[in-house]
């Protein structure tokens, strides 16, 4: 009798259920956003490369990964006669094998004319595609313009591969959460 009323009477300490880190095999969680690297290459008429960070968060699920996240970037176009710069903004989103985006892309034609004239102009470039989970997207985009003056010298299609190196796809059981 005395051995059961020292084991009902005694306190047992141990974690509490907030400061134990949850481990199910089906979990369902955004990661905290990071800024990281994002690369790329395209055509449109010529081809160009893409430099940018973009603010990524990746979302897991059982089934599959999405990601989202705005992004500055620049394009530069490779060209013997000139240079074509487009710094621009935008967003995306991706869910299993298919995304969608968008930016707004303010291009720079420097010498664009025998005189060496420049031209600028605004553009916004809607764009969906495939993904691979938001790692890397291959996407196809329609330039809009949405200023006076055009660049002429570029095709409104473009076609563009771009690779968010997030560190978090490699090991996101680990990866911070929000």
């Amino acid at each position: 009798m005395m051995l059961v009323v020292g084991i009902l009477s005694h306190t047992v300490d141990g974690q509490t259920i907030d400061s134990t880190r949850r481990t199910q095999p089906f979990e369902k969680f955004w990661t905290r956003s990071r800024t990281v690297p994002k690369f790329g290459a395209g055509i449109q008429d010529r081809a160009f490369v893409e430099v940018g960070l973009i603010y990524q968060s990746i979302y897991k699920h059982p089934l599959s990964l999405a990601s989202r996240g705005g992004y500055f970037s620049v394009d530069v176009f490779i060209d013997d006669k000139n240079l074509l710069l487009g710094p621009k903004a935008g967003y995306e989103f991706t869910a299993g094998f298919l995304g969608i985006g968008g930016d707004v892309t303010y291009f720079i034609d420097n010498n664009y004319n025998e005189a060496g004239d420049d031209r600028k102009a605004w553009a916004f470039t809607p764009k969906i595609g495939l993904s691979i989970l938001g790692f890397a997207n291959i996407f196809y985009g329609y330039e809009i313009p949405i200023s006076d003056e055009r660049i002429s010298t570029i095709s409104r299609n473009r076609f563009s591969m771009t690779i968010n190196l997030n560190r978090d796809y490699f090991n996101l059981k680990e990866a911070p959460r929000r």
